[in-house]
């Protein structure tokens, strides 16, 4: 991929949390020192480091106090993807997205040299180098070969890291409410981005008065519809109920969903963190 590509994939995240760590990078942490980031001013003698010295506040202070200025140190943050590898996620369109989520989430966490490594839940845990992986997985010829729920999820919680992280979920969430609180609880200790990929022929321009076949990719169950009006109206409204039903789960997890539907901008990711 070429530069000017990779840098139109790049979005600006932050925590809201500060890092305790020692490793250098963009981050704010908790440990003082000769850092970038200016914290604040203190007197002299509760901070006693003559190097660090504040001429100017010193000099005009009208108490005649004696200030140095006091900075935190960069840190590195660590970030982690999880991909839903379940069949749900192979509905055409929808690995296009993923993939550049992924490749977003890599490129983004590589220039501000954070720590970072991505998984896929299948029925195992893959560690995700590259997009073929996804592509391969997604392919059709894959997914006749077996229904895969992802159930590696349940094994979600040897891959945390002890202390906090940053965590981004790529899921459509078509999971049953005992998997999403499982998977809700074990992340709760992080802060954690779900991104939520949808594609609008899931539930939009169903054609009317004809028979359509919807399978559930998680039960592997397949219905004949006949789409009447009331039909289509019906099928609209429950991805509709369905969208404020996982933003009150996230909520009570405190945590806040990127819905990504048919199309992925980078720049709103950049939005999205930064509260616009």
């Amino acid at each position: 991929m070429m530069q000017h590509d990779i840098q139109h994939l790049i979005f600006d995240y932050k925590t809201p949390f500060l890092l305790n760590a020692l490793r250098e990078s963009e981050h704010k942490s908790k440990r003082q020192g000769p850092g970038s980031d200016f914290y604040k001013k203190s007197v002299f003698l509760a901070d006693p480091n003559p190097a660090r010295i504040d001429l100017a506040s010193s000099v005009t202070d009208p108490f005649e106090s004696i200030y140095v200025k006091t900075f935190r140190q960069r840190s590195k943050l660590d970030v982690l993807t999880f991909i839903d590898g379940s069949d749900s996620m192979a509905i055409p369109g929808k690995v296009d997205l993923l993939s550049l989520s992924e490749r977003s989430i890599s490129c983004s966490v590589a220039a501000r040299n954070d720590n970072y490594q991505s998984y896929l839940f299948s029925n195992s845990i893959h560690s995700v180098t590259d997009s073929d992986l996804l592509y391969q997985h997604y392919s059709p010829s894959e997914n006749l070969s077996r229904h895969n729920t992802a159930r590696a999820f349940k094994d979600l919680e040897r891959l945390l890291p002890k202390r906090r992280s940053l965590i981004f979920l790529l899921s459509d969430f078509h999971w049953s409410n005992e998997k999403l609180n499982q998977v809700l609880n074990t992340l709760s200790g992080h802060y954690l981005v779900p991104i939520v990929i949808w594609r609008s022929t899931e539930y939009e321009n169903f054609p009317l008065w004809r028979f359509v076949q919807i399978r559930d990719a998680e039960t592997d169950e397949n219905r004949l519809i006949f789409v009447t009006p009331k039909q289509k109206k019906l099928i609209e409204s429950t991805f509709a109920d369905r969208k404020i039903f996982l933003n009150n789960q996230f909520q009570r997890h405190n945590s806040r969903a990127f819905w990504l539907i048919d199309q992925f901008s980078a720049q709103n990711l950049s939005e999205f963190f930064h509260g616009h």
